[in-house]
């Protein structure tokens, strides 16, 4: 009896496709679950699990996958293919899920045990280090858009305090920065129990040190944090206009530096373009490794979701993983806040596994509550014609009173009519959150206190809806 070809040659176009694409998450997701039904030099007939699948591998895979096809059938067949949605079912033998794993290979799927596991022990530091439990290495999903950033947090865990020091990971809300910053702490740890380690935030650090003169006990303030061999602090933009703690950190950081251990900042913006850090510190902070992270990309997004649910054992089928990555593209915190929503569903229907229904339901409510969000640029536009000022006055530098105060109402006016956090509209207006902070106060306490001020602010905002 004939041996059927078709397996081994679609393993060996499968090993051409994987070559080609740009990361292993891409590879994993959309080729994995695909099968061949024929392979031949004239056609090659592919299953794939969803319509959904189809449409992407035709739209960004197929150049890859008929060059694949060509490289090892020495033609080019005609590709078609046929949506077989049992594929989308996990099988219960190990299988590999669309993952990227730093150290190692892939990490084996299938349905999670139920007892146990995960990624992590589980327990806190029994020290004051303040590092969180969850953050490390194993659990950080390398994508296209952190492979510098992770790249560089290995680095200088591997050698703290002898490459990349200092190192500042700036980016927006929920992409991973203080994931990477404690993955450095935990490396460390683990590689040397006896290290010293502190994680804190920007405006801990100066809580802490407001309490320390107010108790008289400033020199072990500086004793505890100049011991350190590694020390992590997060959104260094709150340090900003903050002269007296700016000075305390500027002595921290020298002590620190000059006696070799590591130091990690993170940020939402390049130190340079925080406004308000004082320009020693600013140059010291560049004076080491300065890198960014993006919003992940869908398959970087899929894998996130995979990752958190078999930390969580949960089973979430790939299709699902799939419709979820693919409309919710904000940041991580948000993928997870989905995921955590869909995990709650499903307890409280009692059911095994999630449905598609539930997730859709999910999903509409996320997609609303996005579609009452206002475009900054139609608050702009409005408050510029209302107050008769430039779109470049009113994202300058200039301070008077005439440019100032329409600045301050457009602020008020997007943390009002926006999902926009403060530190997302300073970027805006290329200024620090406590910047945007005070303007809304202000014109929160001047609603208040005059009439017109409030008229104002009530026919803006009403214009603003009606011109969306």
């Amino acid at each position: 009896m004939a041996v059927d070809p078709t397996p081994v040659l679609w393993d060996r176009i499968l090993d051409e496709v994987q070559r080609r694409l740009p990361t292993p998450q891409a590879f994993d997701t959309w080729f994995q679950p695909v099968r061949a039904r024929v392979v031949t030099d004239v056609a090659l007939e592919l299953e794939a699990p969803s319509l959904f699948f189809v449409q992407w591998i035709q739209q960004h895979y197929l150049e890859p996958l008929a060059e694949s096809a060509h490289s090892v059938l020495g033609a080019a067949p005609t590709i078609r293919f046929t949506v077989v949605p049992e594929l989308a079912v996990v099988p219960t033998t190990p299988a590999r899920v669309p993952v990227a794993a730093p150290r190692g290979g892939l990490t084996p799927a299938g349905r999670p045990p139920l007892g146990g596991g995960g990624f992590l022990s589980g327990s806190p530091e029994s020290d004051d280090s303040g590092l969180l439990p969850r953050y490390t290495f194993d659990t950080f999903v390398v994508g296209g858009s952190n492979q510098m950033s992770y790249a560089a947090a290995s680095a200088a865990a591997e050698q703290p305090g002898r490459i990349y020091n200092p190192l500042v990971i700036y980016g927006g809300t929920g992409l991973g920065k203080t994931h990477l910053s404690n993955a450095i702490g935990h490396r460390v740890r683990q590689d040397n129990p006896g290290a010293v380690i502190f994680y804190m935030s920007a405006e801990k650090f100066m809580n802490q040190m407001i309490a320390a003169i107010q108790a008289g006990t400033t020199i072990a303030f500086r004793d505890k944090y100049r011991r350190a061999d590694v020390l992590l602090i997060d959104d260094i933009q709150f340090l900003a206009t903050k002269d007296a703690t700016q000075e305390e950190f500027f002595h921290t950081f020298n002590a620190l530096y000059g006696a070799g251990s590591q130091i990690v900042l993170t940020s939402d913006k390049p130190p340079r373009e925080i406004e308000g850090l004082a320009e020693r510190l600013v140059s010291r902070f560049h004076q080491g490794l300065v890198v960014d992270v993006k919003p992940p990309d869908l398959e970087t997004r899929v894998a996130i979701l995979q990752k958190r649910a078999v930390a969580d054992r949960f089973y979430l089928p790939g299709p699902i993983a799939l419709l979820i990555a693919s409309h919710v593209k904000g940041n991580v915190r948000e993928l997870e806040g989905c995921l955590l929503r869909l995990i709650a569903y499903t307890s409280m229907a009692r059911r095994s596994e999630p449905t598609e229904e539930m997730a859709q339901d999910i999903l509409a409510e996320f997609v609303h509550a996005e579609s009452l969000a206002i475009d900054p640029e139609t608050i702009v536009n409005s408050v510029v014609v209302h107050y008769g000022v430039t779109r470049d006055q009113l994202m300058g530098k200039r301070r008077t009173a005439s440019v100032a105060l329409p600045r301050q109402v457009a602020m008020h006016l997007m943390r009002r009519q926006t999902t926009l956090s403060l530190s997302e509209i300073g970027r805006i207006f290329d200024r620090d959150h406590t910047t945007v902070m005070h303007a809304c106060d202000k014109i929160e306490r001047l609603k208040h206190s005059d009439r017109r001020m409030k008229e104002v602010i009530e026919r803006l905002a009403e214009t603003i809806q009606n011109g969306r």
